[in-house]
């Protein structure tokens, strides 16, 4: 099967510099992959569109959530398979499917086994995303984290802009609309619309969401008493000490969901800001062709 290998070299801590050596080693060994080493931001989206042009089967994405996001926006509509070696920050797809990021023979074994499972994504406005569209709180501290940072401490450089947006944060009035009409009207510091059941790789908002069900669930941290204590401590349980699950957060289904907010609001979509609130959300079923362990 034809296969290119998307890498990014930049994605990631420092440390992961010599998986992505050994990652370029077996590729060059094997006749029917190609590797393409990424040199810019946002390179990888056309890079996938020249993919499916030139008749690869597959694509593998050797990087993080954010390169992976552009990826499935080259991908479109075509059927294209999608595999993963995770070498990025928080490799929350990575977590979700179970796939360590420091065994690369362990994602290599799952490319050649080959299985399929076909996943939905979401559509946010025209840009598709595999995990979550975050408003507010999460996505003014996906704003504030400097490249470099993560390549240092990797998810370790998110703590301290944690500490400092949950002092500036404010909370915002949100207004979301879901399927047949239905309207709420809420004050929230975050709204969070997920396609899959981890947020971060030890950090699961959702335990029941599925990435085949036909549906997004919809979280509202609502402004109430210490909610943004709660939200803090979740986060730094997560990237300190382990596996965290979350209670007492609003939690809605629908296919889709318009979300606006007063003030307006950013928006990150895994893990990348790449808009804001006054945006309607979609599910697209059964839309990704996914290599899974």
């Amino acid at each position: 099967m034809r296969t290119l290998f998307i890498v990014n070299p930049k994605s990631g801590m420092d440390i992961a510099a010599p998986l992505r050596r050994q990652l370029l080693d077996a590729v060059s060994a094997d006749p029917s992959a190609d590797a393409h080493v990424l040199t810019r931001a946002g390179e990888a989206t056309s890079i996938a569109e020249a993919a499916v042009r030139q008749g690869y089967e597959r694509i593998v994405v050797a990087a993080g959530d954010g390169t992976l996001n552009e990826v499935v926006n080259g991908i479109g509509d075509s059927d294209v398979q999608l595999g993963l070696v995770p070498l990025g920050t928080g490799n929350v797809l990575a977590s979700e499917l179970g796939l360590s990021p420091d065994s690369l023979q362990r994602s290599l074994d799952v490319l050649r086994a080959g299985k399929i499972r076909r996943i939905d994504l979401g559509q946010a406005g025209t840009t598709r995303f595999l995990l979550m569209a975050g408003f507010g709180f999460d996505a003014e501290v996906v704003q504030s984290v400097p490249t470099r940072a993560k390549g240092v401490f990797g998810k370790l450089a998110y703590a301290p802009n944690l500490v400092r947006e949950s002092v500036r944060c404010r909370p915002s009035e949100f207004k979301l609309t879901l399927d047949g009409g239905k309207v709420l009207h809420t004050q929230a510091y975050n709204v969070v619309v997920c396609n899959c059941a981890c947020y971060g790789p030890d950090f699961r908002l959702a335990p029941d969401v599925r990435t085949d069900d036909g549906l997004l669930d919809v979280l509202v941290f609502r402004k109430e008493p210490a909610m943004k204590l709660k939200f803090l401590v979740w986060l730094s349980q997560s990237l300190i000490k382990g596996t965290t699950e979350i209670s007492g957060v609003e939690c809605y289904q629908s296919s889709s969901v318009r979300v606006h907010a007063s003030p307006v609001v950013k928006m990150q979509l895994d893990g990348d800001v790449r808009g804001e609130s006054g945006i309607d959300i979609k599910v697209l079923p059964n839309a990704l062709s996914l290599i899974v362990p």
